[in-house]
């Protein structure tokens, strides 16, 4: 028999048996894999109960820090939403720091400072991305802390005005005197001029009063100033005074001023009983009020005489004998 025919055979039968040994190698290597990390986890057991009690301790002084904001608030008159915020902040903050102090614990190669590196590079672009989100909280945040107004005063934005409801660190919402919800971003109400109507218990009021050319304006003028000091709900001190501001094409106006209640639904009852008495008290003194009037002359267009003007002249005053 040829070497060749005694070969193959013995080559067959050494390589039939490979497959099972290397599935066996494999299950054996998986074995050892999972028995290394169960030994290094059993290593590092220790260090994860303790990382975890740092974080629970972090959290606990932040949740200590969050009462003691509280306390301060009411001790200092701070608004209370503002007290909560920075109680938040508070235990938020120093729970990430016990996250830190617990993978430095835990995992001796960790670096914070590699971590916050990235995390300013990355906040960089989340800034660009949430500038507006961004500048309405840190506006919110001041609002809350300055009170330029408070939750119960009325105030006037751009085109709105009403009753300031809800500030929050986003937005501050307005109840306009219509009974509609108005939502304003506290970047805008921070960042441009506004008027709030009830900064001051008391708001001054004008409104204008014509009388007629003949009729006598220190007479008008007493019988005005005499109703509207007894109006109820106008102020006694400062009190009310009216002046000439102007003569016009067919009155002599007054501008009349009082001071009053600054909410708006005091003053404009208040304001309806002055106008309602100052009407009456002209009318009982027979002080005529006019209303614009226009006088019209008519020519004669075909250029032979000028219009007849002599009925408009006055009639001569007839000469004493």
């Amino acid at each position: 028999m040829s070497l060749p025919l005694i070969v193959a055979p013995l080559q067959a039968a050494s390589s039939a048996p490979a497959a099972p040994v290397s599935r066996l190698a494999g299950a054996d290597l998986l074995l050892r894999t999972l028995e290394g990390m169960w030994r290094g986890l059993l290593e590092r057991l220790p260090y994860l109960v303790l990382g975890l009690v740092a974080v629970a301790i972090f959290y606990l002084i932040g949740r200590l820090l969050r009462r003691g904001a509280h306390s301060a608030g009411a001790r200092t008159r701070l608004d209370p939403r503002l007290a909560n915020l920075f109680g938040t902040l508070a235990v938020v903050l120093l729970t990430v720091l016990g996250v830190f102090v617990a993978g430095v614990i835990v995992f001796p190669t960790f670096k914070p400072g590699d971590l916050v590196t990235g995390l300013g590079i990355s906040s960089v672009a989340i800034g660009f991305a949430f500038k507006d989100i961004l500048q309405n909280f840190f506006a919110g945040i001041l609002i809350l802390f300055r009170k330029p107004f408070v939750v119960g005063d009325q105030i006037r934005f751009k085109e709105f005005e009403g009753t300031v409801e809800d500030i929050n660190t986003r937005s501050t919402r307005v109840k306009t005197y219509d009974g509609e919800l108005v939502i304003i971003p506290n970047g805008d109400i921070y960042t441009s001029s506004m008027i709030v109507r009830t900064a001051y218990p008391t708001r001054r009021v004008k409104f204008t009063v014509g009388i007629g050319y003949p009729d006598t304006i220190e007479t008008a003028r007493t019988a005005i100033l005499r109703v509207v000091s007894s109006a109820e709900g106008v102020l006694k001190d400062p009190g009310p005074w009216a002046y000439v501001e102007e003569l016009a094409g067919s009155s002599v106006n007054f501008t009349v001023y009082f001071w009053t209640d600054a909410h708006q639904a005091t003053l404009l009852r208040t304001r309806d009983r002055v106008a309602t008495a100052i009407k009456l008290a002209l009318d009982d003194a027979g002080i005529d009020m006019p209303f614009p009037h226009t006088v019209l002359l008519f020519h004669d267009q075909t250029g032979n005489r000028d219009g007849d003007r002599t009925a408009l002249l006055p009639a001569p005053h007839q000469a004493r004998s």
